[in-house]
C-alpha cells in the first residue's frame, strides 16, 4: 500500500522511475505521469523493456555518465542538464534525468520540470535585455565622452591665447586697480586651465592613459614635493588672507608614486582647502607615517562637507554645493591616481569643525629614481 502511494506521489510530481536491466534496457517501476504515458502510447504494458535512448535521444550522452554511478564508482547520484523534447502537437517538454544507486537497484528518474525551464528562460531573456540595455548605455556614454573631450580641447586653444595676453600685460606691472583686476583675471584664467587639464587627465585615466599600476610607479620624495606645492599655493592663500602651515616630512620620505601626478593630487587638495577656508583662516598640512606607509592630510577651517555628500565625494562628478564647488572631477582624479599606486584616500570631519582630506602611500624601498621593487 505504501509503495502504491509513493508511486502515485511521484507520478503526480511529473516523475517516472525506470530501473536499468542487465541487458541495458529499462523497466517502468510504479505509476507513470500522464506526459510519459502519452509518450509511451503503443507500448502494450508497463512491463515492456524500454530503450530510453531511442525514446529520448538526449540520454545517449547522459547514460555513459550514469553508468559510473550504477557501477558504484564514487557518487551515488548524478543529474543531467535540462533538455527539451517536442511532444505531439508541438508542445515543449522540458525534462531532467537523475541516475541513482539505491541498494542494488540502478534507477533512472526522469522529471518534467516546466517551472525550472520557465525560470531559466526568463533569466536568459532578462540577461539578453540587460545586455541590450548595457550596450546602448555604453554607446551613449562613449558618445558623450567624445563630445566632452572635443569641447574641452576646443576651449583650450583660445584660453592659451588669453593667458598669453594677460601674462604680457602683467609683466608691465600696471598700477593701482588695473593691476588688481589683471591679477584676478590671470588667476581665473590659470584656474580655468587647471580645470581643463583636470578633465583631460580624468579622460586619459578612464581610457587607459593613466595605466601605471602601483607595481610600475616610480619613487618620489615627499620631502621635496610637499614644500614646493605649498609654496606654489601661498600666493593664492595670501590673496584670501589664509595662512598655510605644514609639517616638515622626515628626511627619506620616499613613497611609491610618480612626481607629476603626486603634485597634482597635493595641489588639488590644497586648492580645495584654500578656497573653502574663511578669511583669516588656516590650512594645516600634516605628515604622519610608520614603517610601511606615509599619510598626508590637508585640514581647513571651512564649513566642512554635508553628510549627504560625503559618501560620493570621490566619485566622478561628486561635487559639493555652492559657488566654491569645483568640477566634480578633482577628487575623483585623486582617488583613481592614489589607488593605482596601491594607496588609499579619504575624508574625515574633525570634531572641531572644518574638513580633513588625507591620502596614504606605501613607503618605497629605494631612494633612487628607479622603479620600486
Amino acid at each position: 500500500m505504501e509503495t502504491s502511494i509513493a508511486s502515485s506521489i511521484l507520478a503526480s510530481l511529473g516523475k517516472v522511475v525506470l530501473e536499468r536491466q542487465p541487458d541495458g534496457t529499462f523497466l517502468q517501476r510504479g505509476d507513470a505521469p500522464a506526459w510519459f504515458a502519452h509518450r509511451m502510447r503503443g507500448v502494450l504494458h508497463p512491463d515492456t523493456p524500454i530503450r530510453v535512448e531511442s525514446l529520448f535521444p538526449f540520454l545517449e550522452v547522459f547514460l555513459p555518465e550514469a553508468e559510473a554511478v550504477w557501477q558504484g564508482e564514487g557518487a551515488t547520484r548524478i543529474d543531467s542538464d535540462v533538455w527539451c523534447e517536442t511532444a505531439e502537437g508541438g508542445e515543449e517538454l522540458p525534462l531532467e534525468a537523475t541516475a541513482l544507486l539505491v541498494g542494488s537497484s540502478r534507477l533512472l528518474v526522469i522529471t518534467r520540470c516546466d517551472e525550472l525551464f520557465h525560470e531559466r528562460r526568463l533569466v536568459l531573456q532578462r540577461a539578453r535585455e540587460l545586455r541590450i540595455t548595457y550596450d546602448a548605455l555604453a554607446r551613449e556614454i562613449e558618445q558623450k565622452d567624445i563630445l566632452m573631450h572635443c569641447i574641452v580641447h576646443d576651449l583650450a586653444s583660445p584660453l592659451q591665447t588669453i593667458l598669453g595676453v594677460l601674462s604680457s600685460l602683467d609683466e608691465r606691472n600696471p598700477p593701482g586697480e588695473d593691476g588688481v583686476l589683471l591679477d584676478a583675471a590671470l588667476d581665473a584664467a590659470l584656474r580655468q586651465r587647471s580645470m581643463i587639464r583636470e578633465i583631460l587627465t580624468v579622460f586619459a585615466a578612464e581610457h587607459g592613459g593613466l595605466d601605471a599600476t602601483h607595481e610600475e610607479a616610480v619613487v618620489c620624495d615627499l620631502h621635496v614635493v610637499l614644500p614646493r606645492v605649498v609654496a606654489e599655493h601661498e600666493r593664492t592663500a595670501r590673496g584670501r588672507n589664509v595662512r598655510i602651515e605644514r609639517d616638515a616630512p622626515p628626511p627619506g620620505s620616499f613613497v611609491v608614486a610618480d612626481e607629476p601626478r603626486l603634485v597634482r593630487v597635493l595641489a588639488n587638495l590644497l586648492d580645495n582647502a584654500v578656497r573653502h577656508s574663511p578669511v583669516g583662516g588656516h590650512v594645516h598640512v600634516r605628515v604622519r607615517g610608520d614603517d610601511t606607509s606615509l599619510e598626508v592630510s590637508v585640514e581647513d577651517e571651512g564649513p566642512g562637507v554635508p553628510p549627504s555628500l560625503a559618501a560620493r565625494l570621490f566619485e566622478r562628478f561628486g561635487r559639493g554645493i555652492g559657488p566654491e564647488a569645483g568640477t566634480g572631477l578633482g577628487l575623483y582624479f585623486c582617488r583613481i591616481t592614489v589607488e593605482r599606486w596601491g594607496g588609499a584616500i579619504g575624508y574625515a570631519a574633525p570634531p572641531e569643525g572644518g574638513a580633513r582630506f588625507w591620502f596614504r602611500l606605501r613607503r618605497a624601498a629605494t631612494s633612487t629614481g628607479a622603479r620600486a621593487a
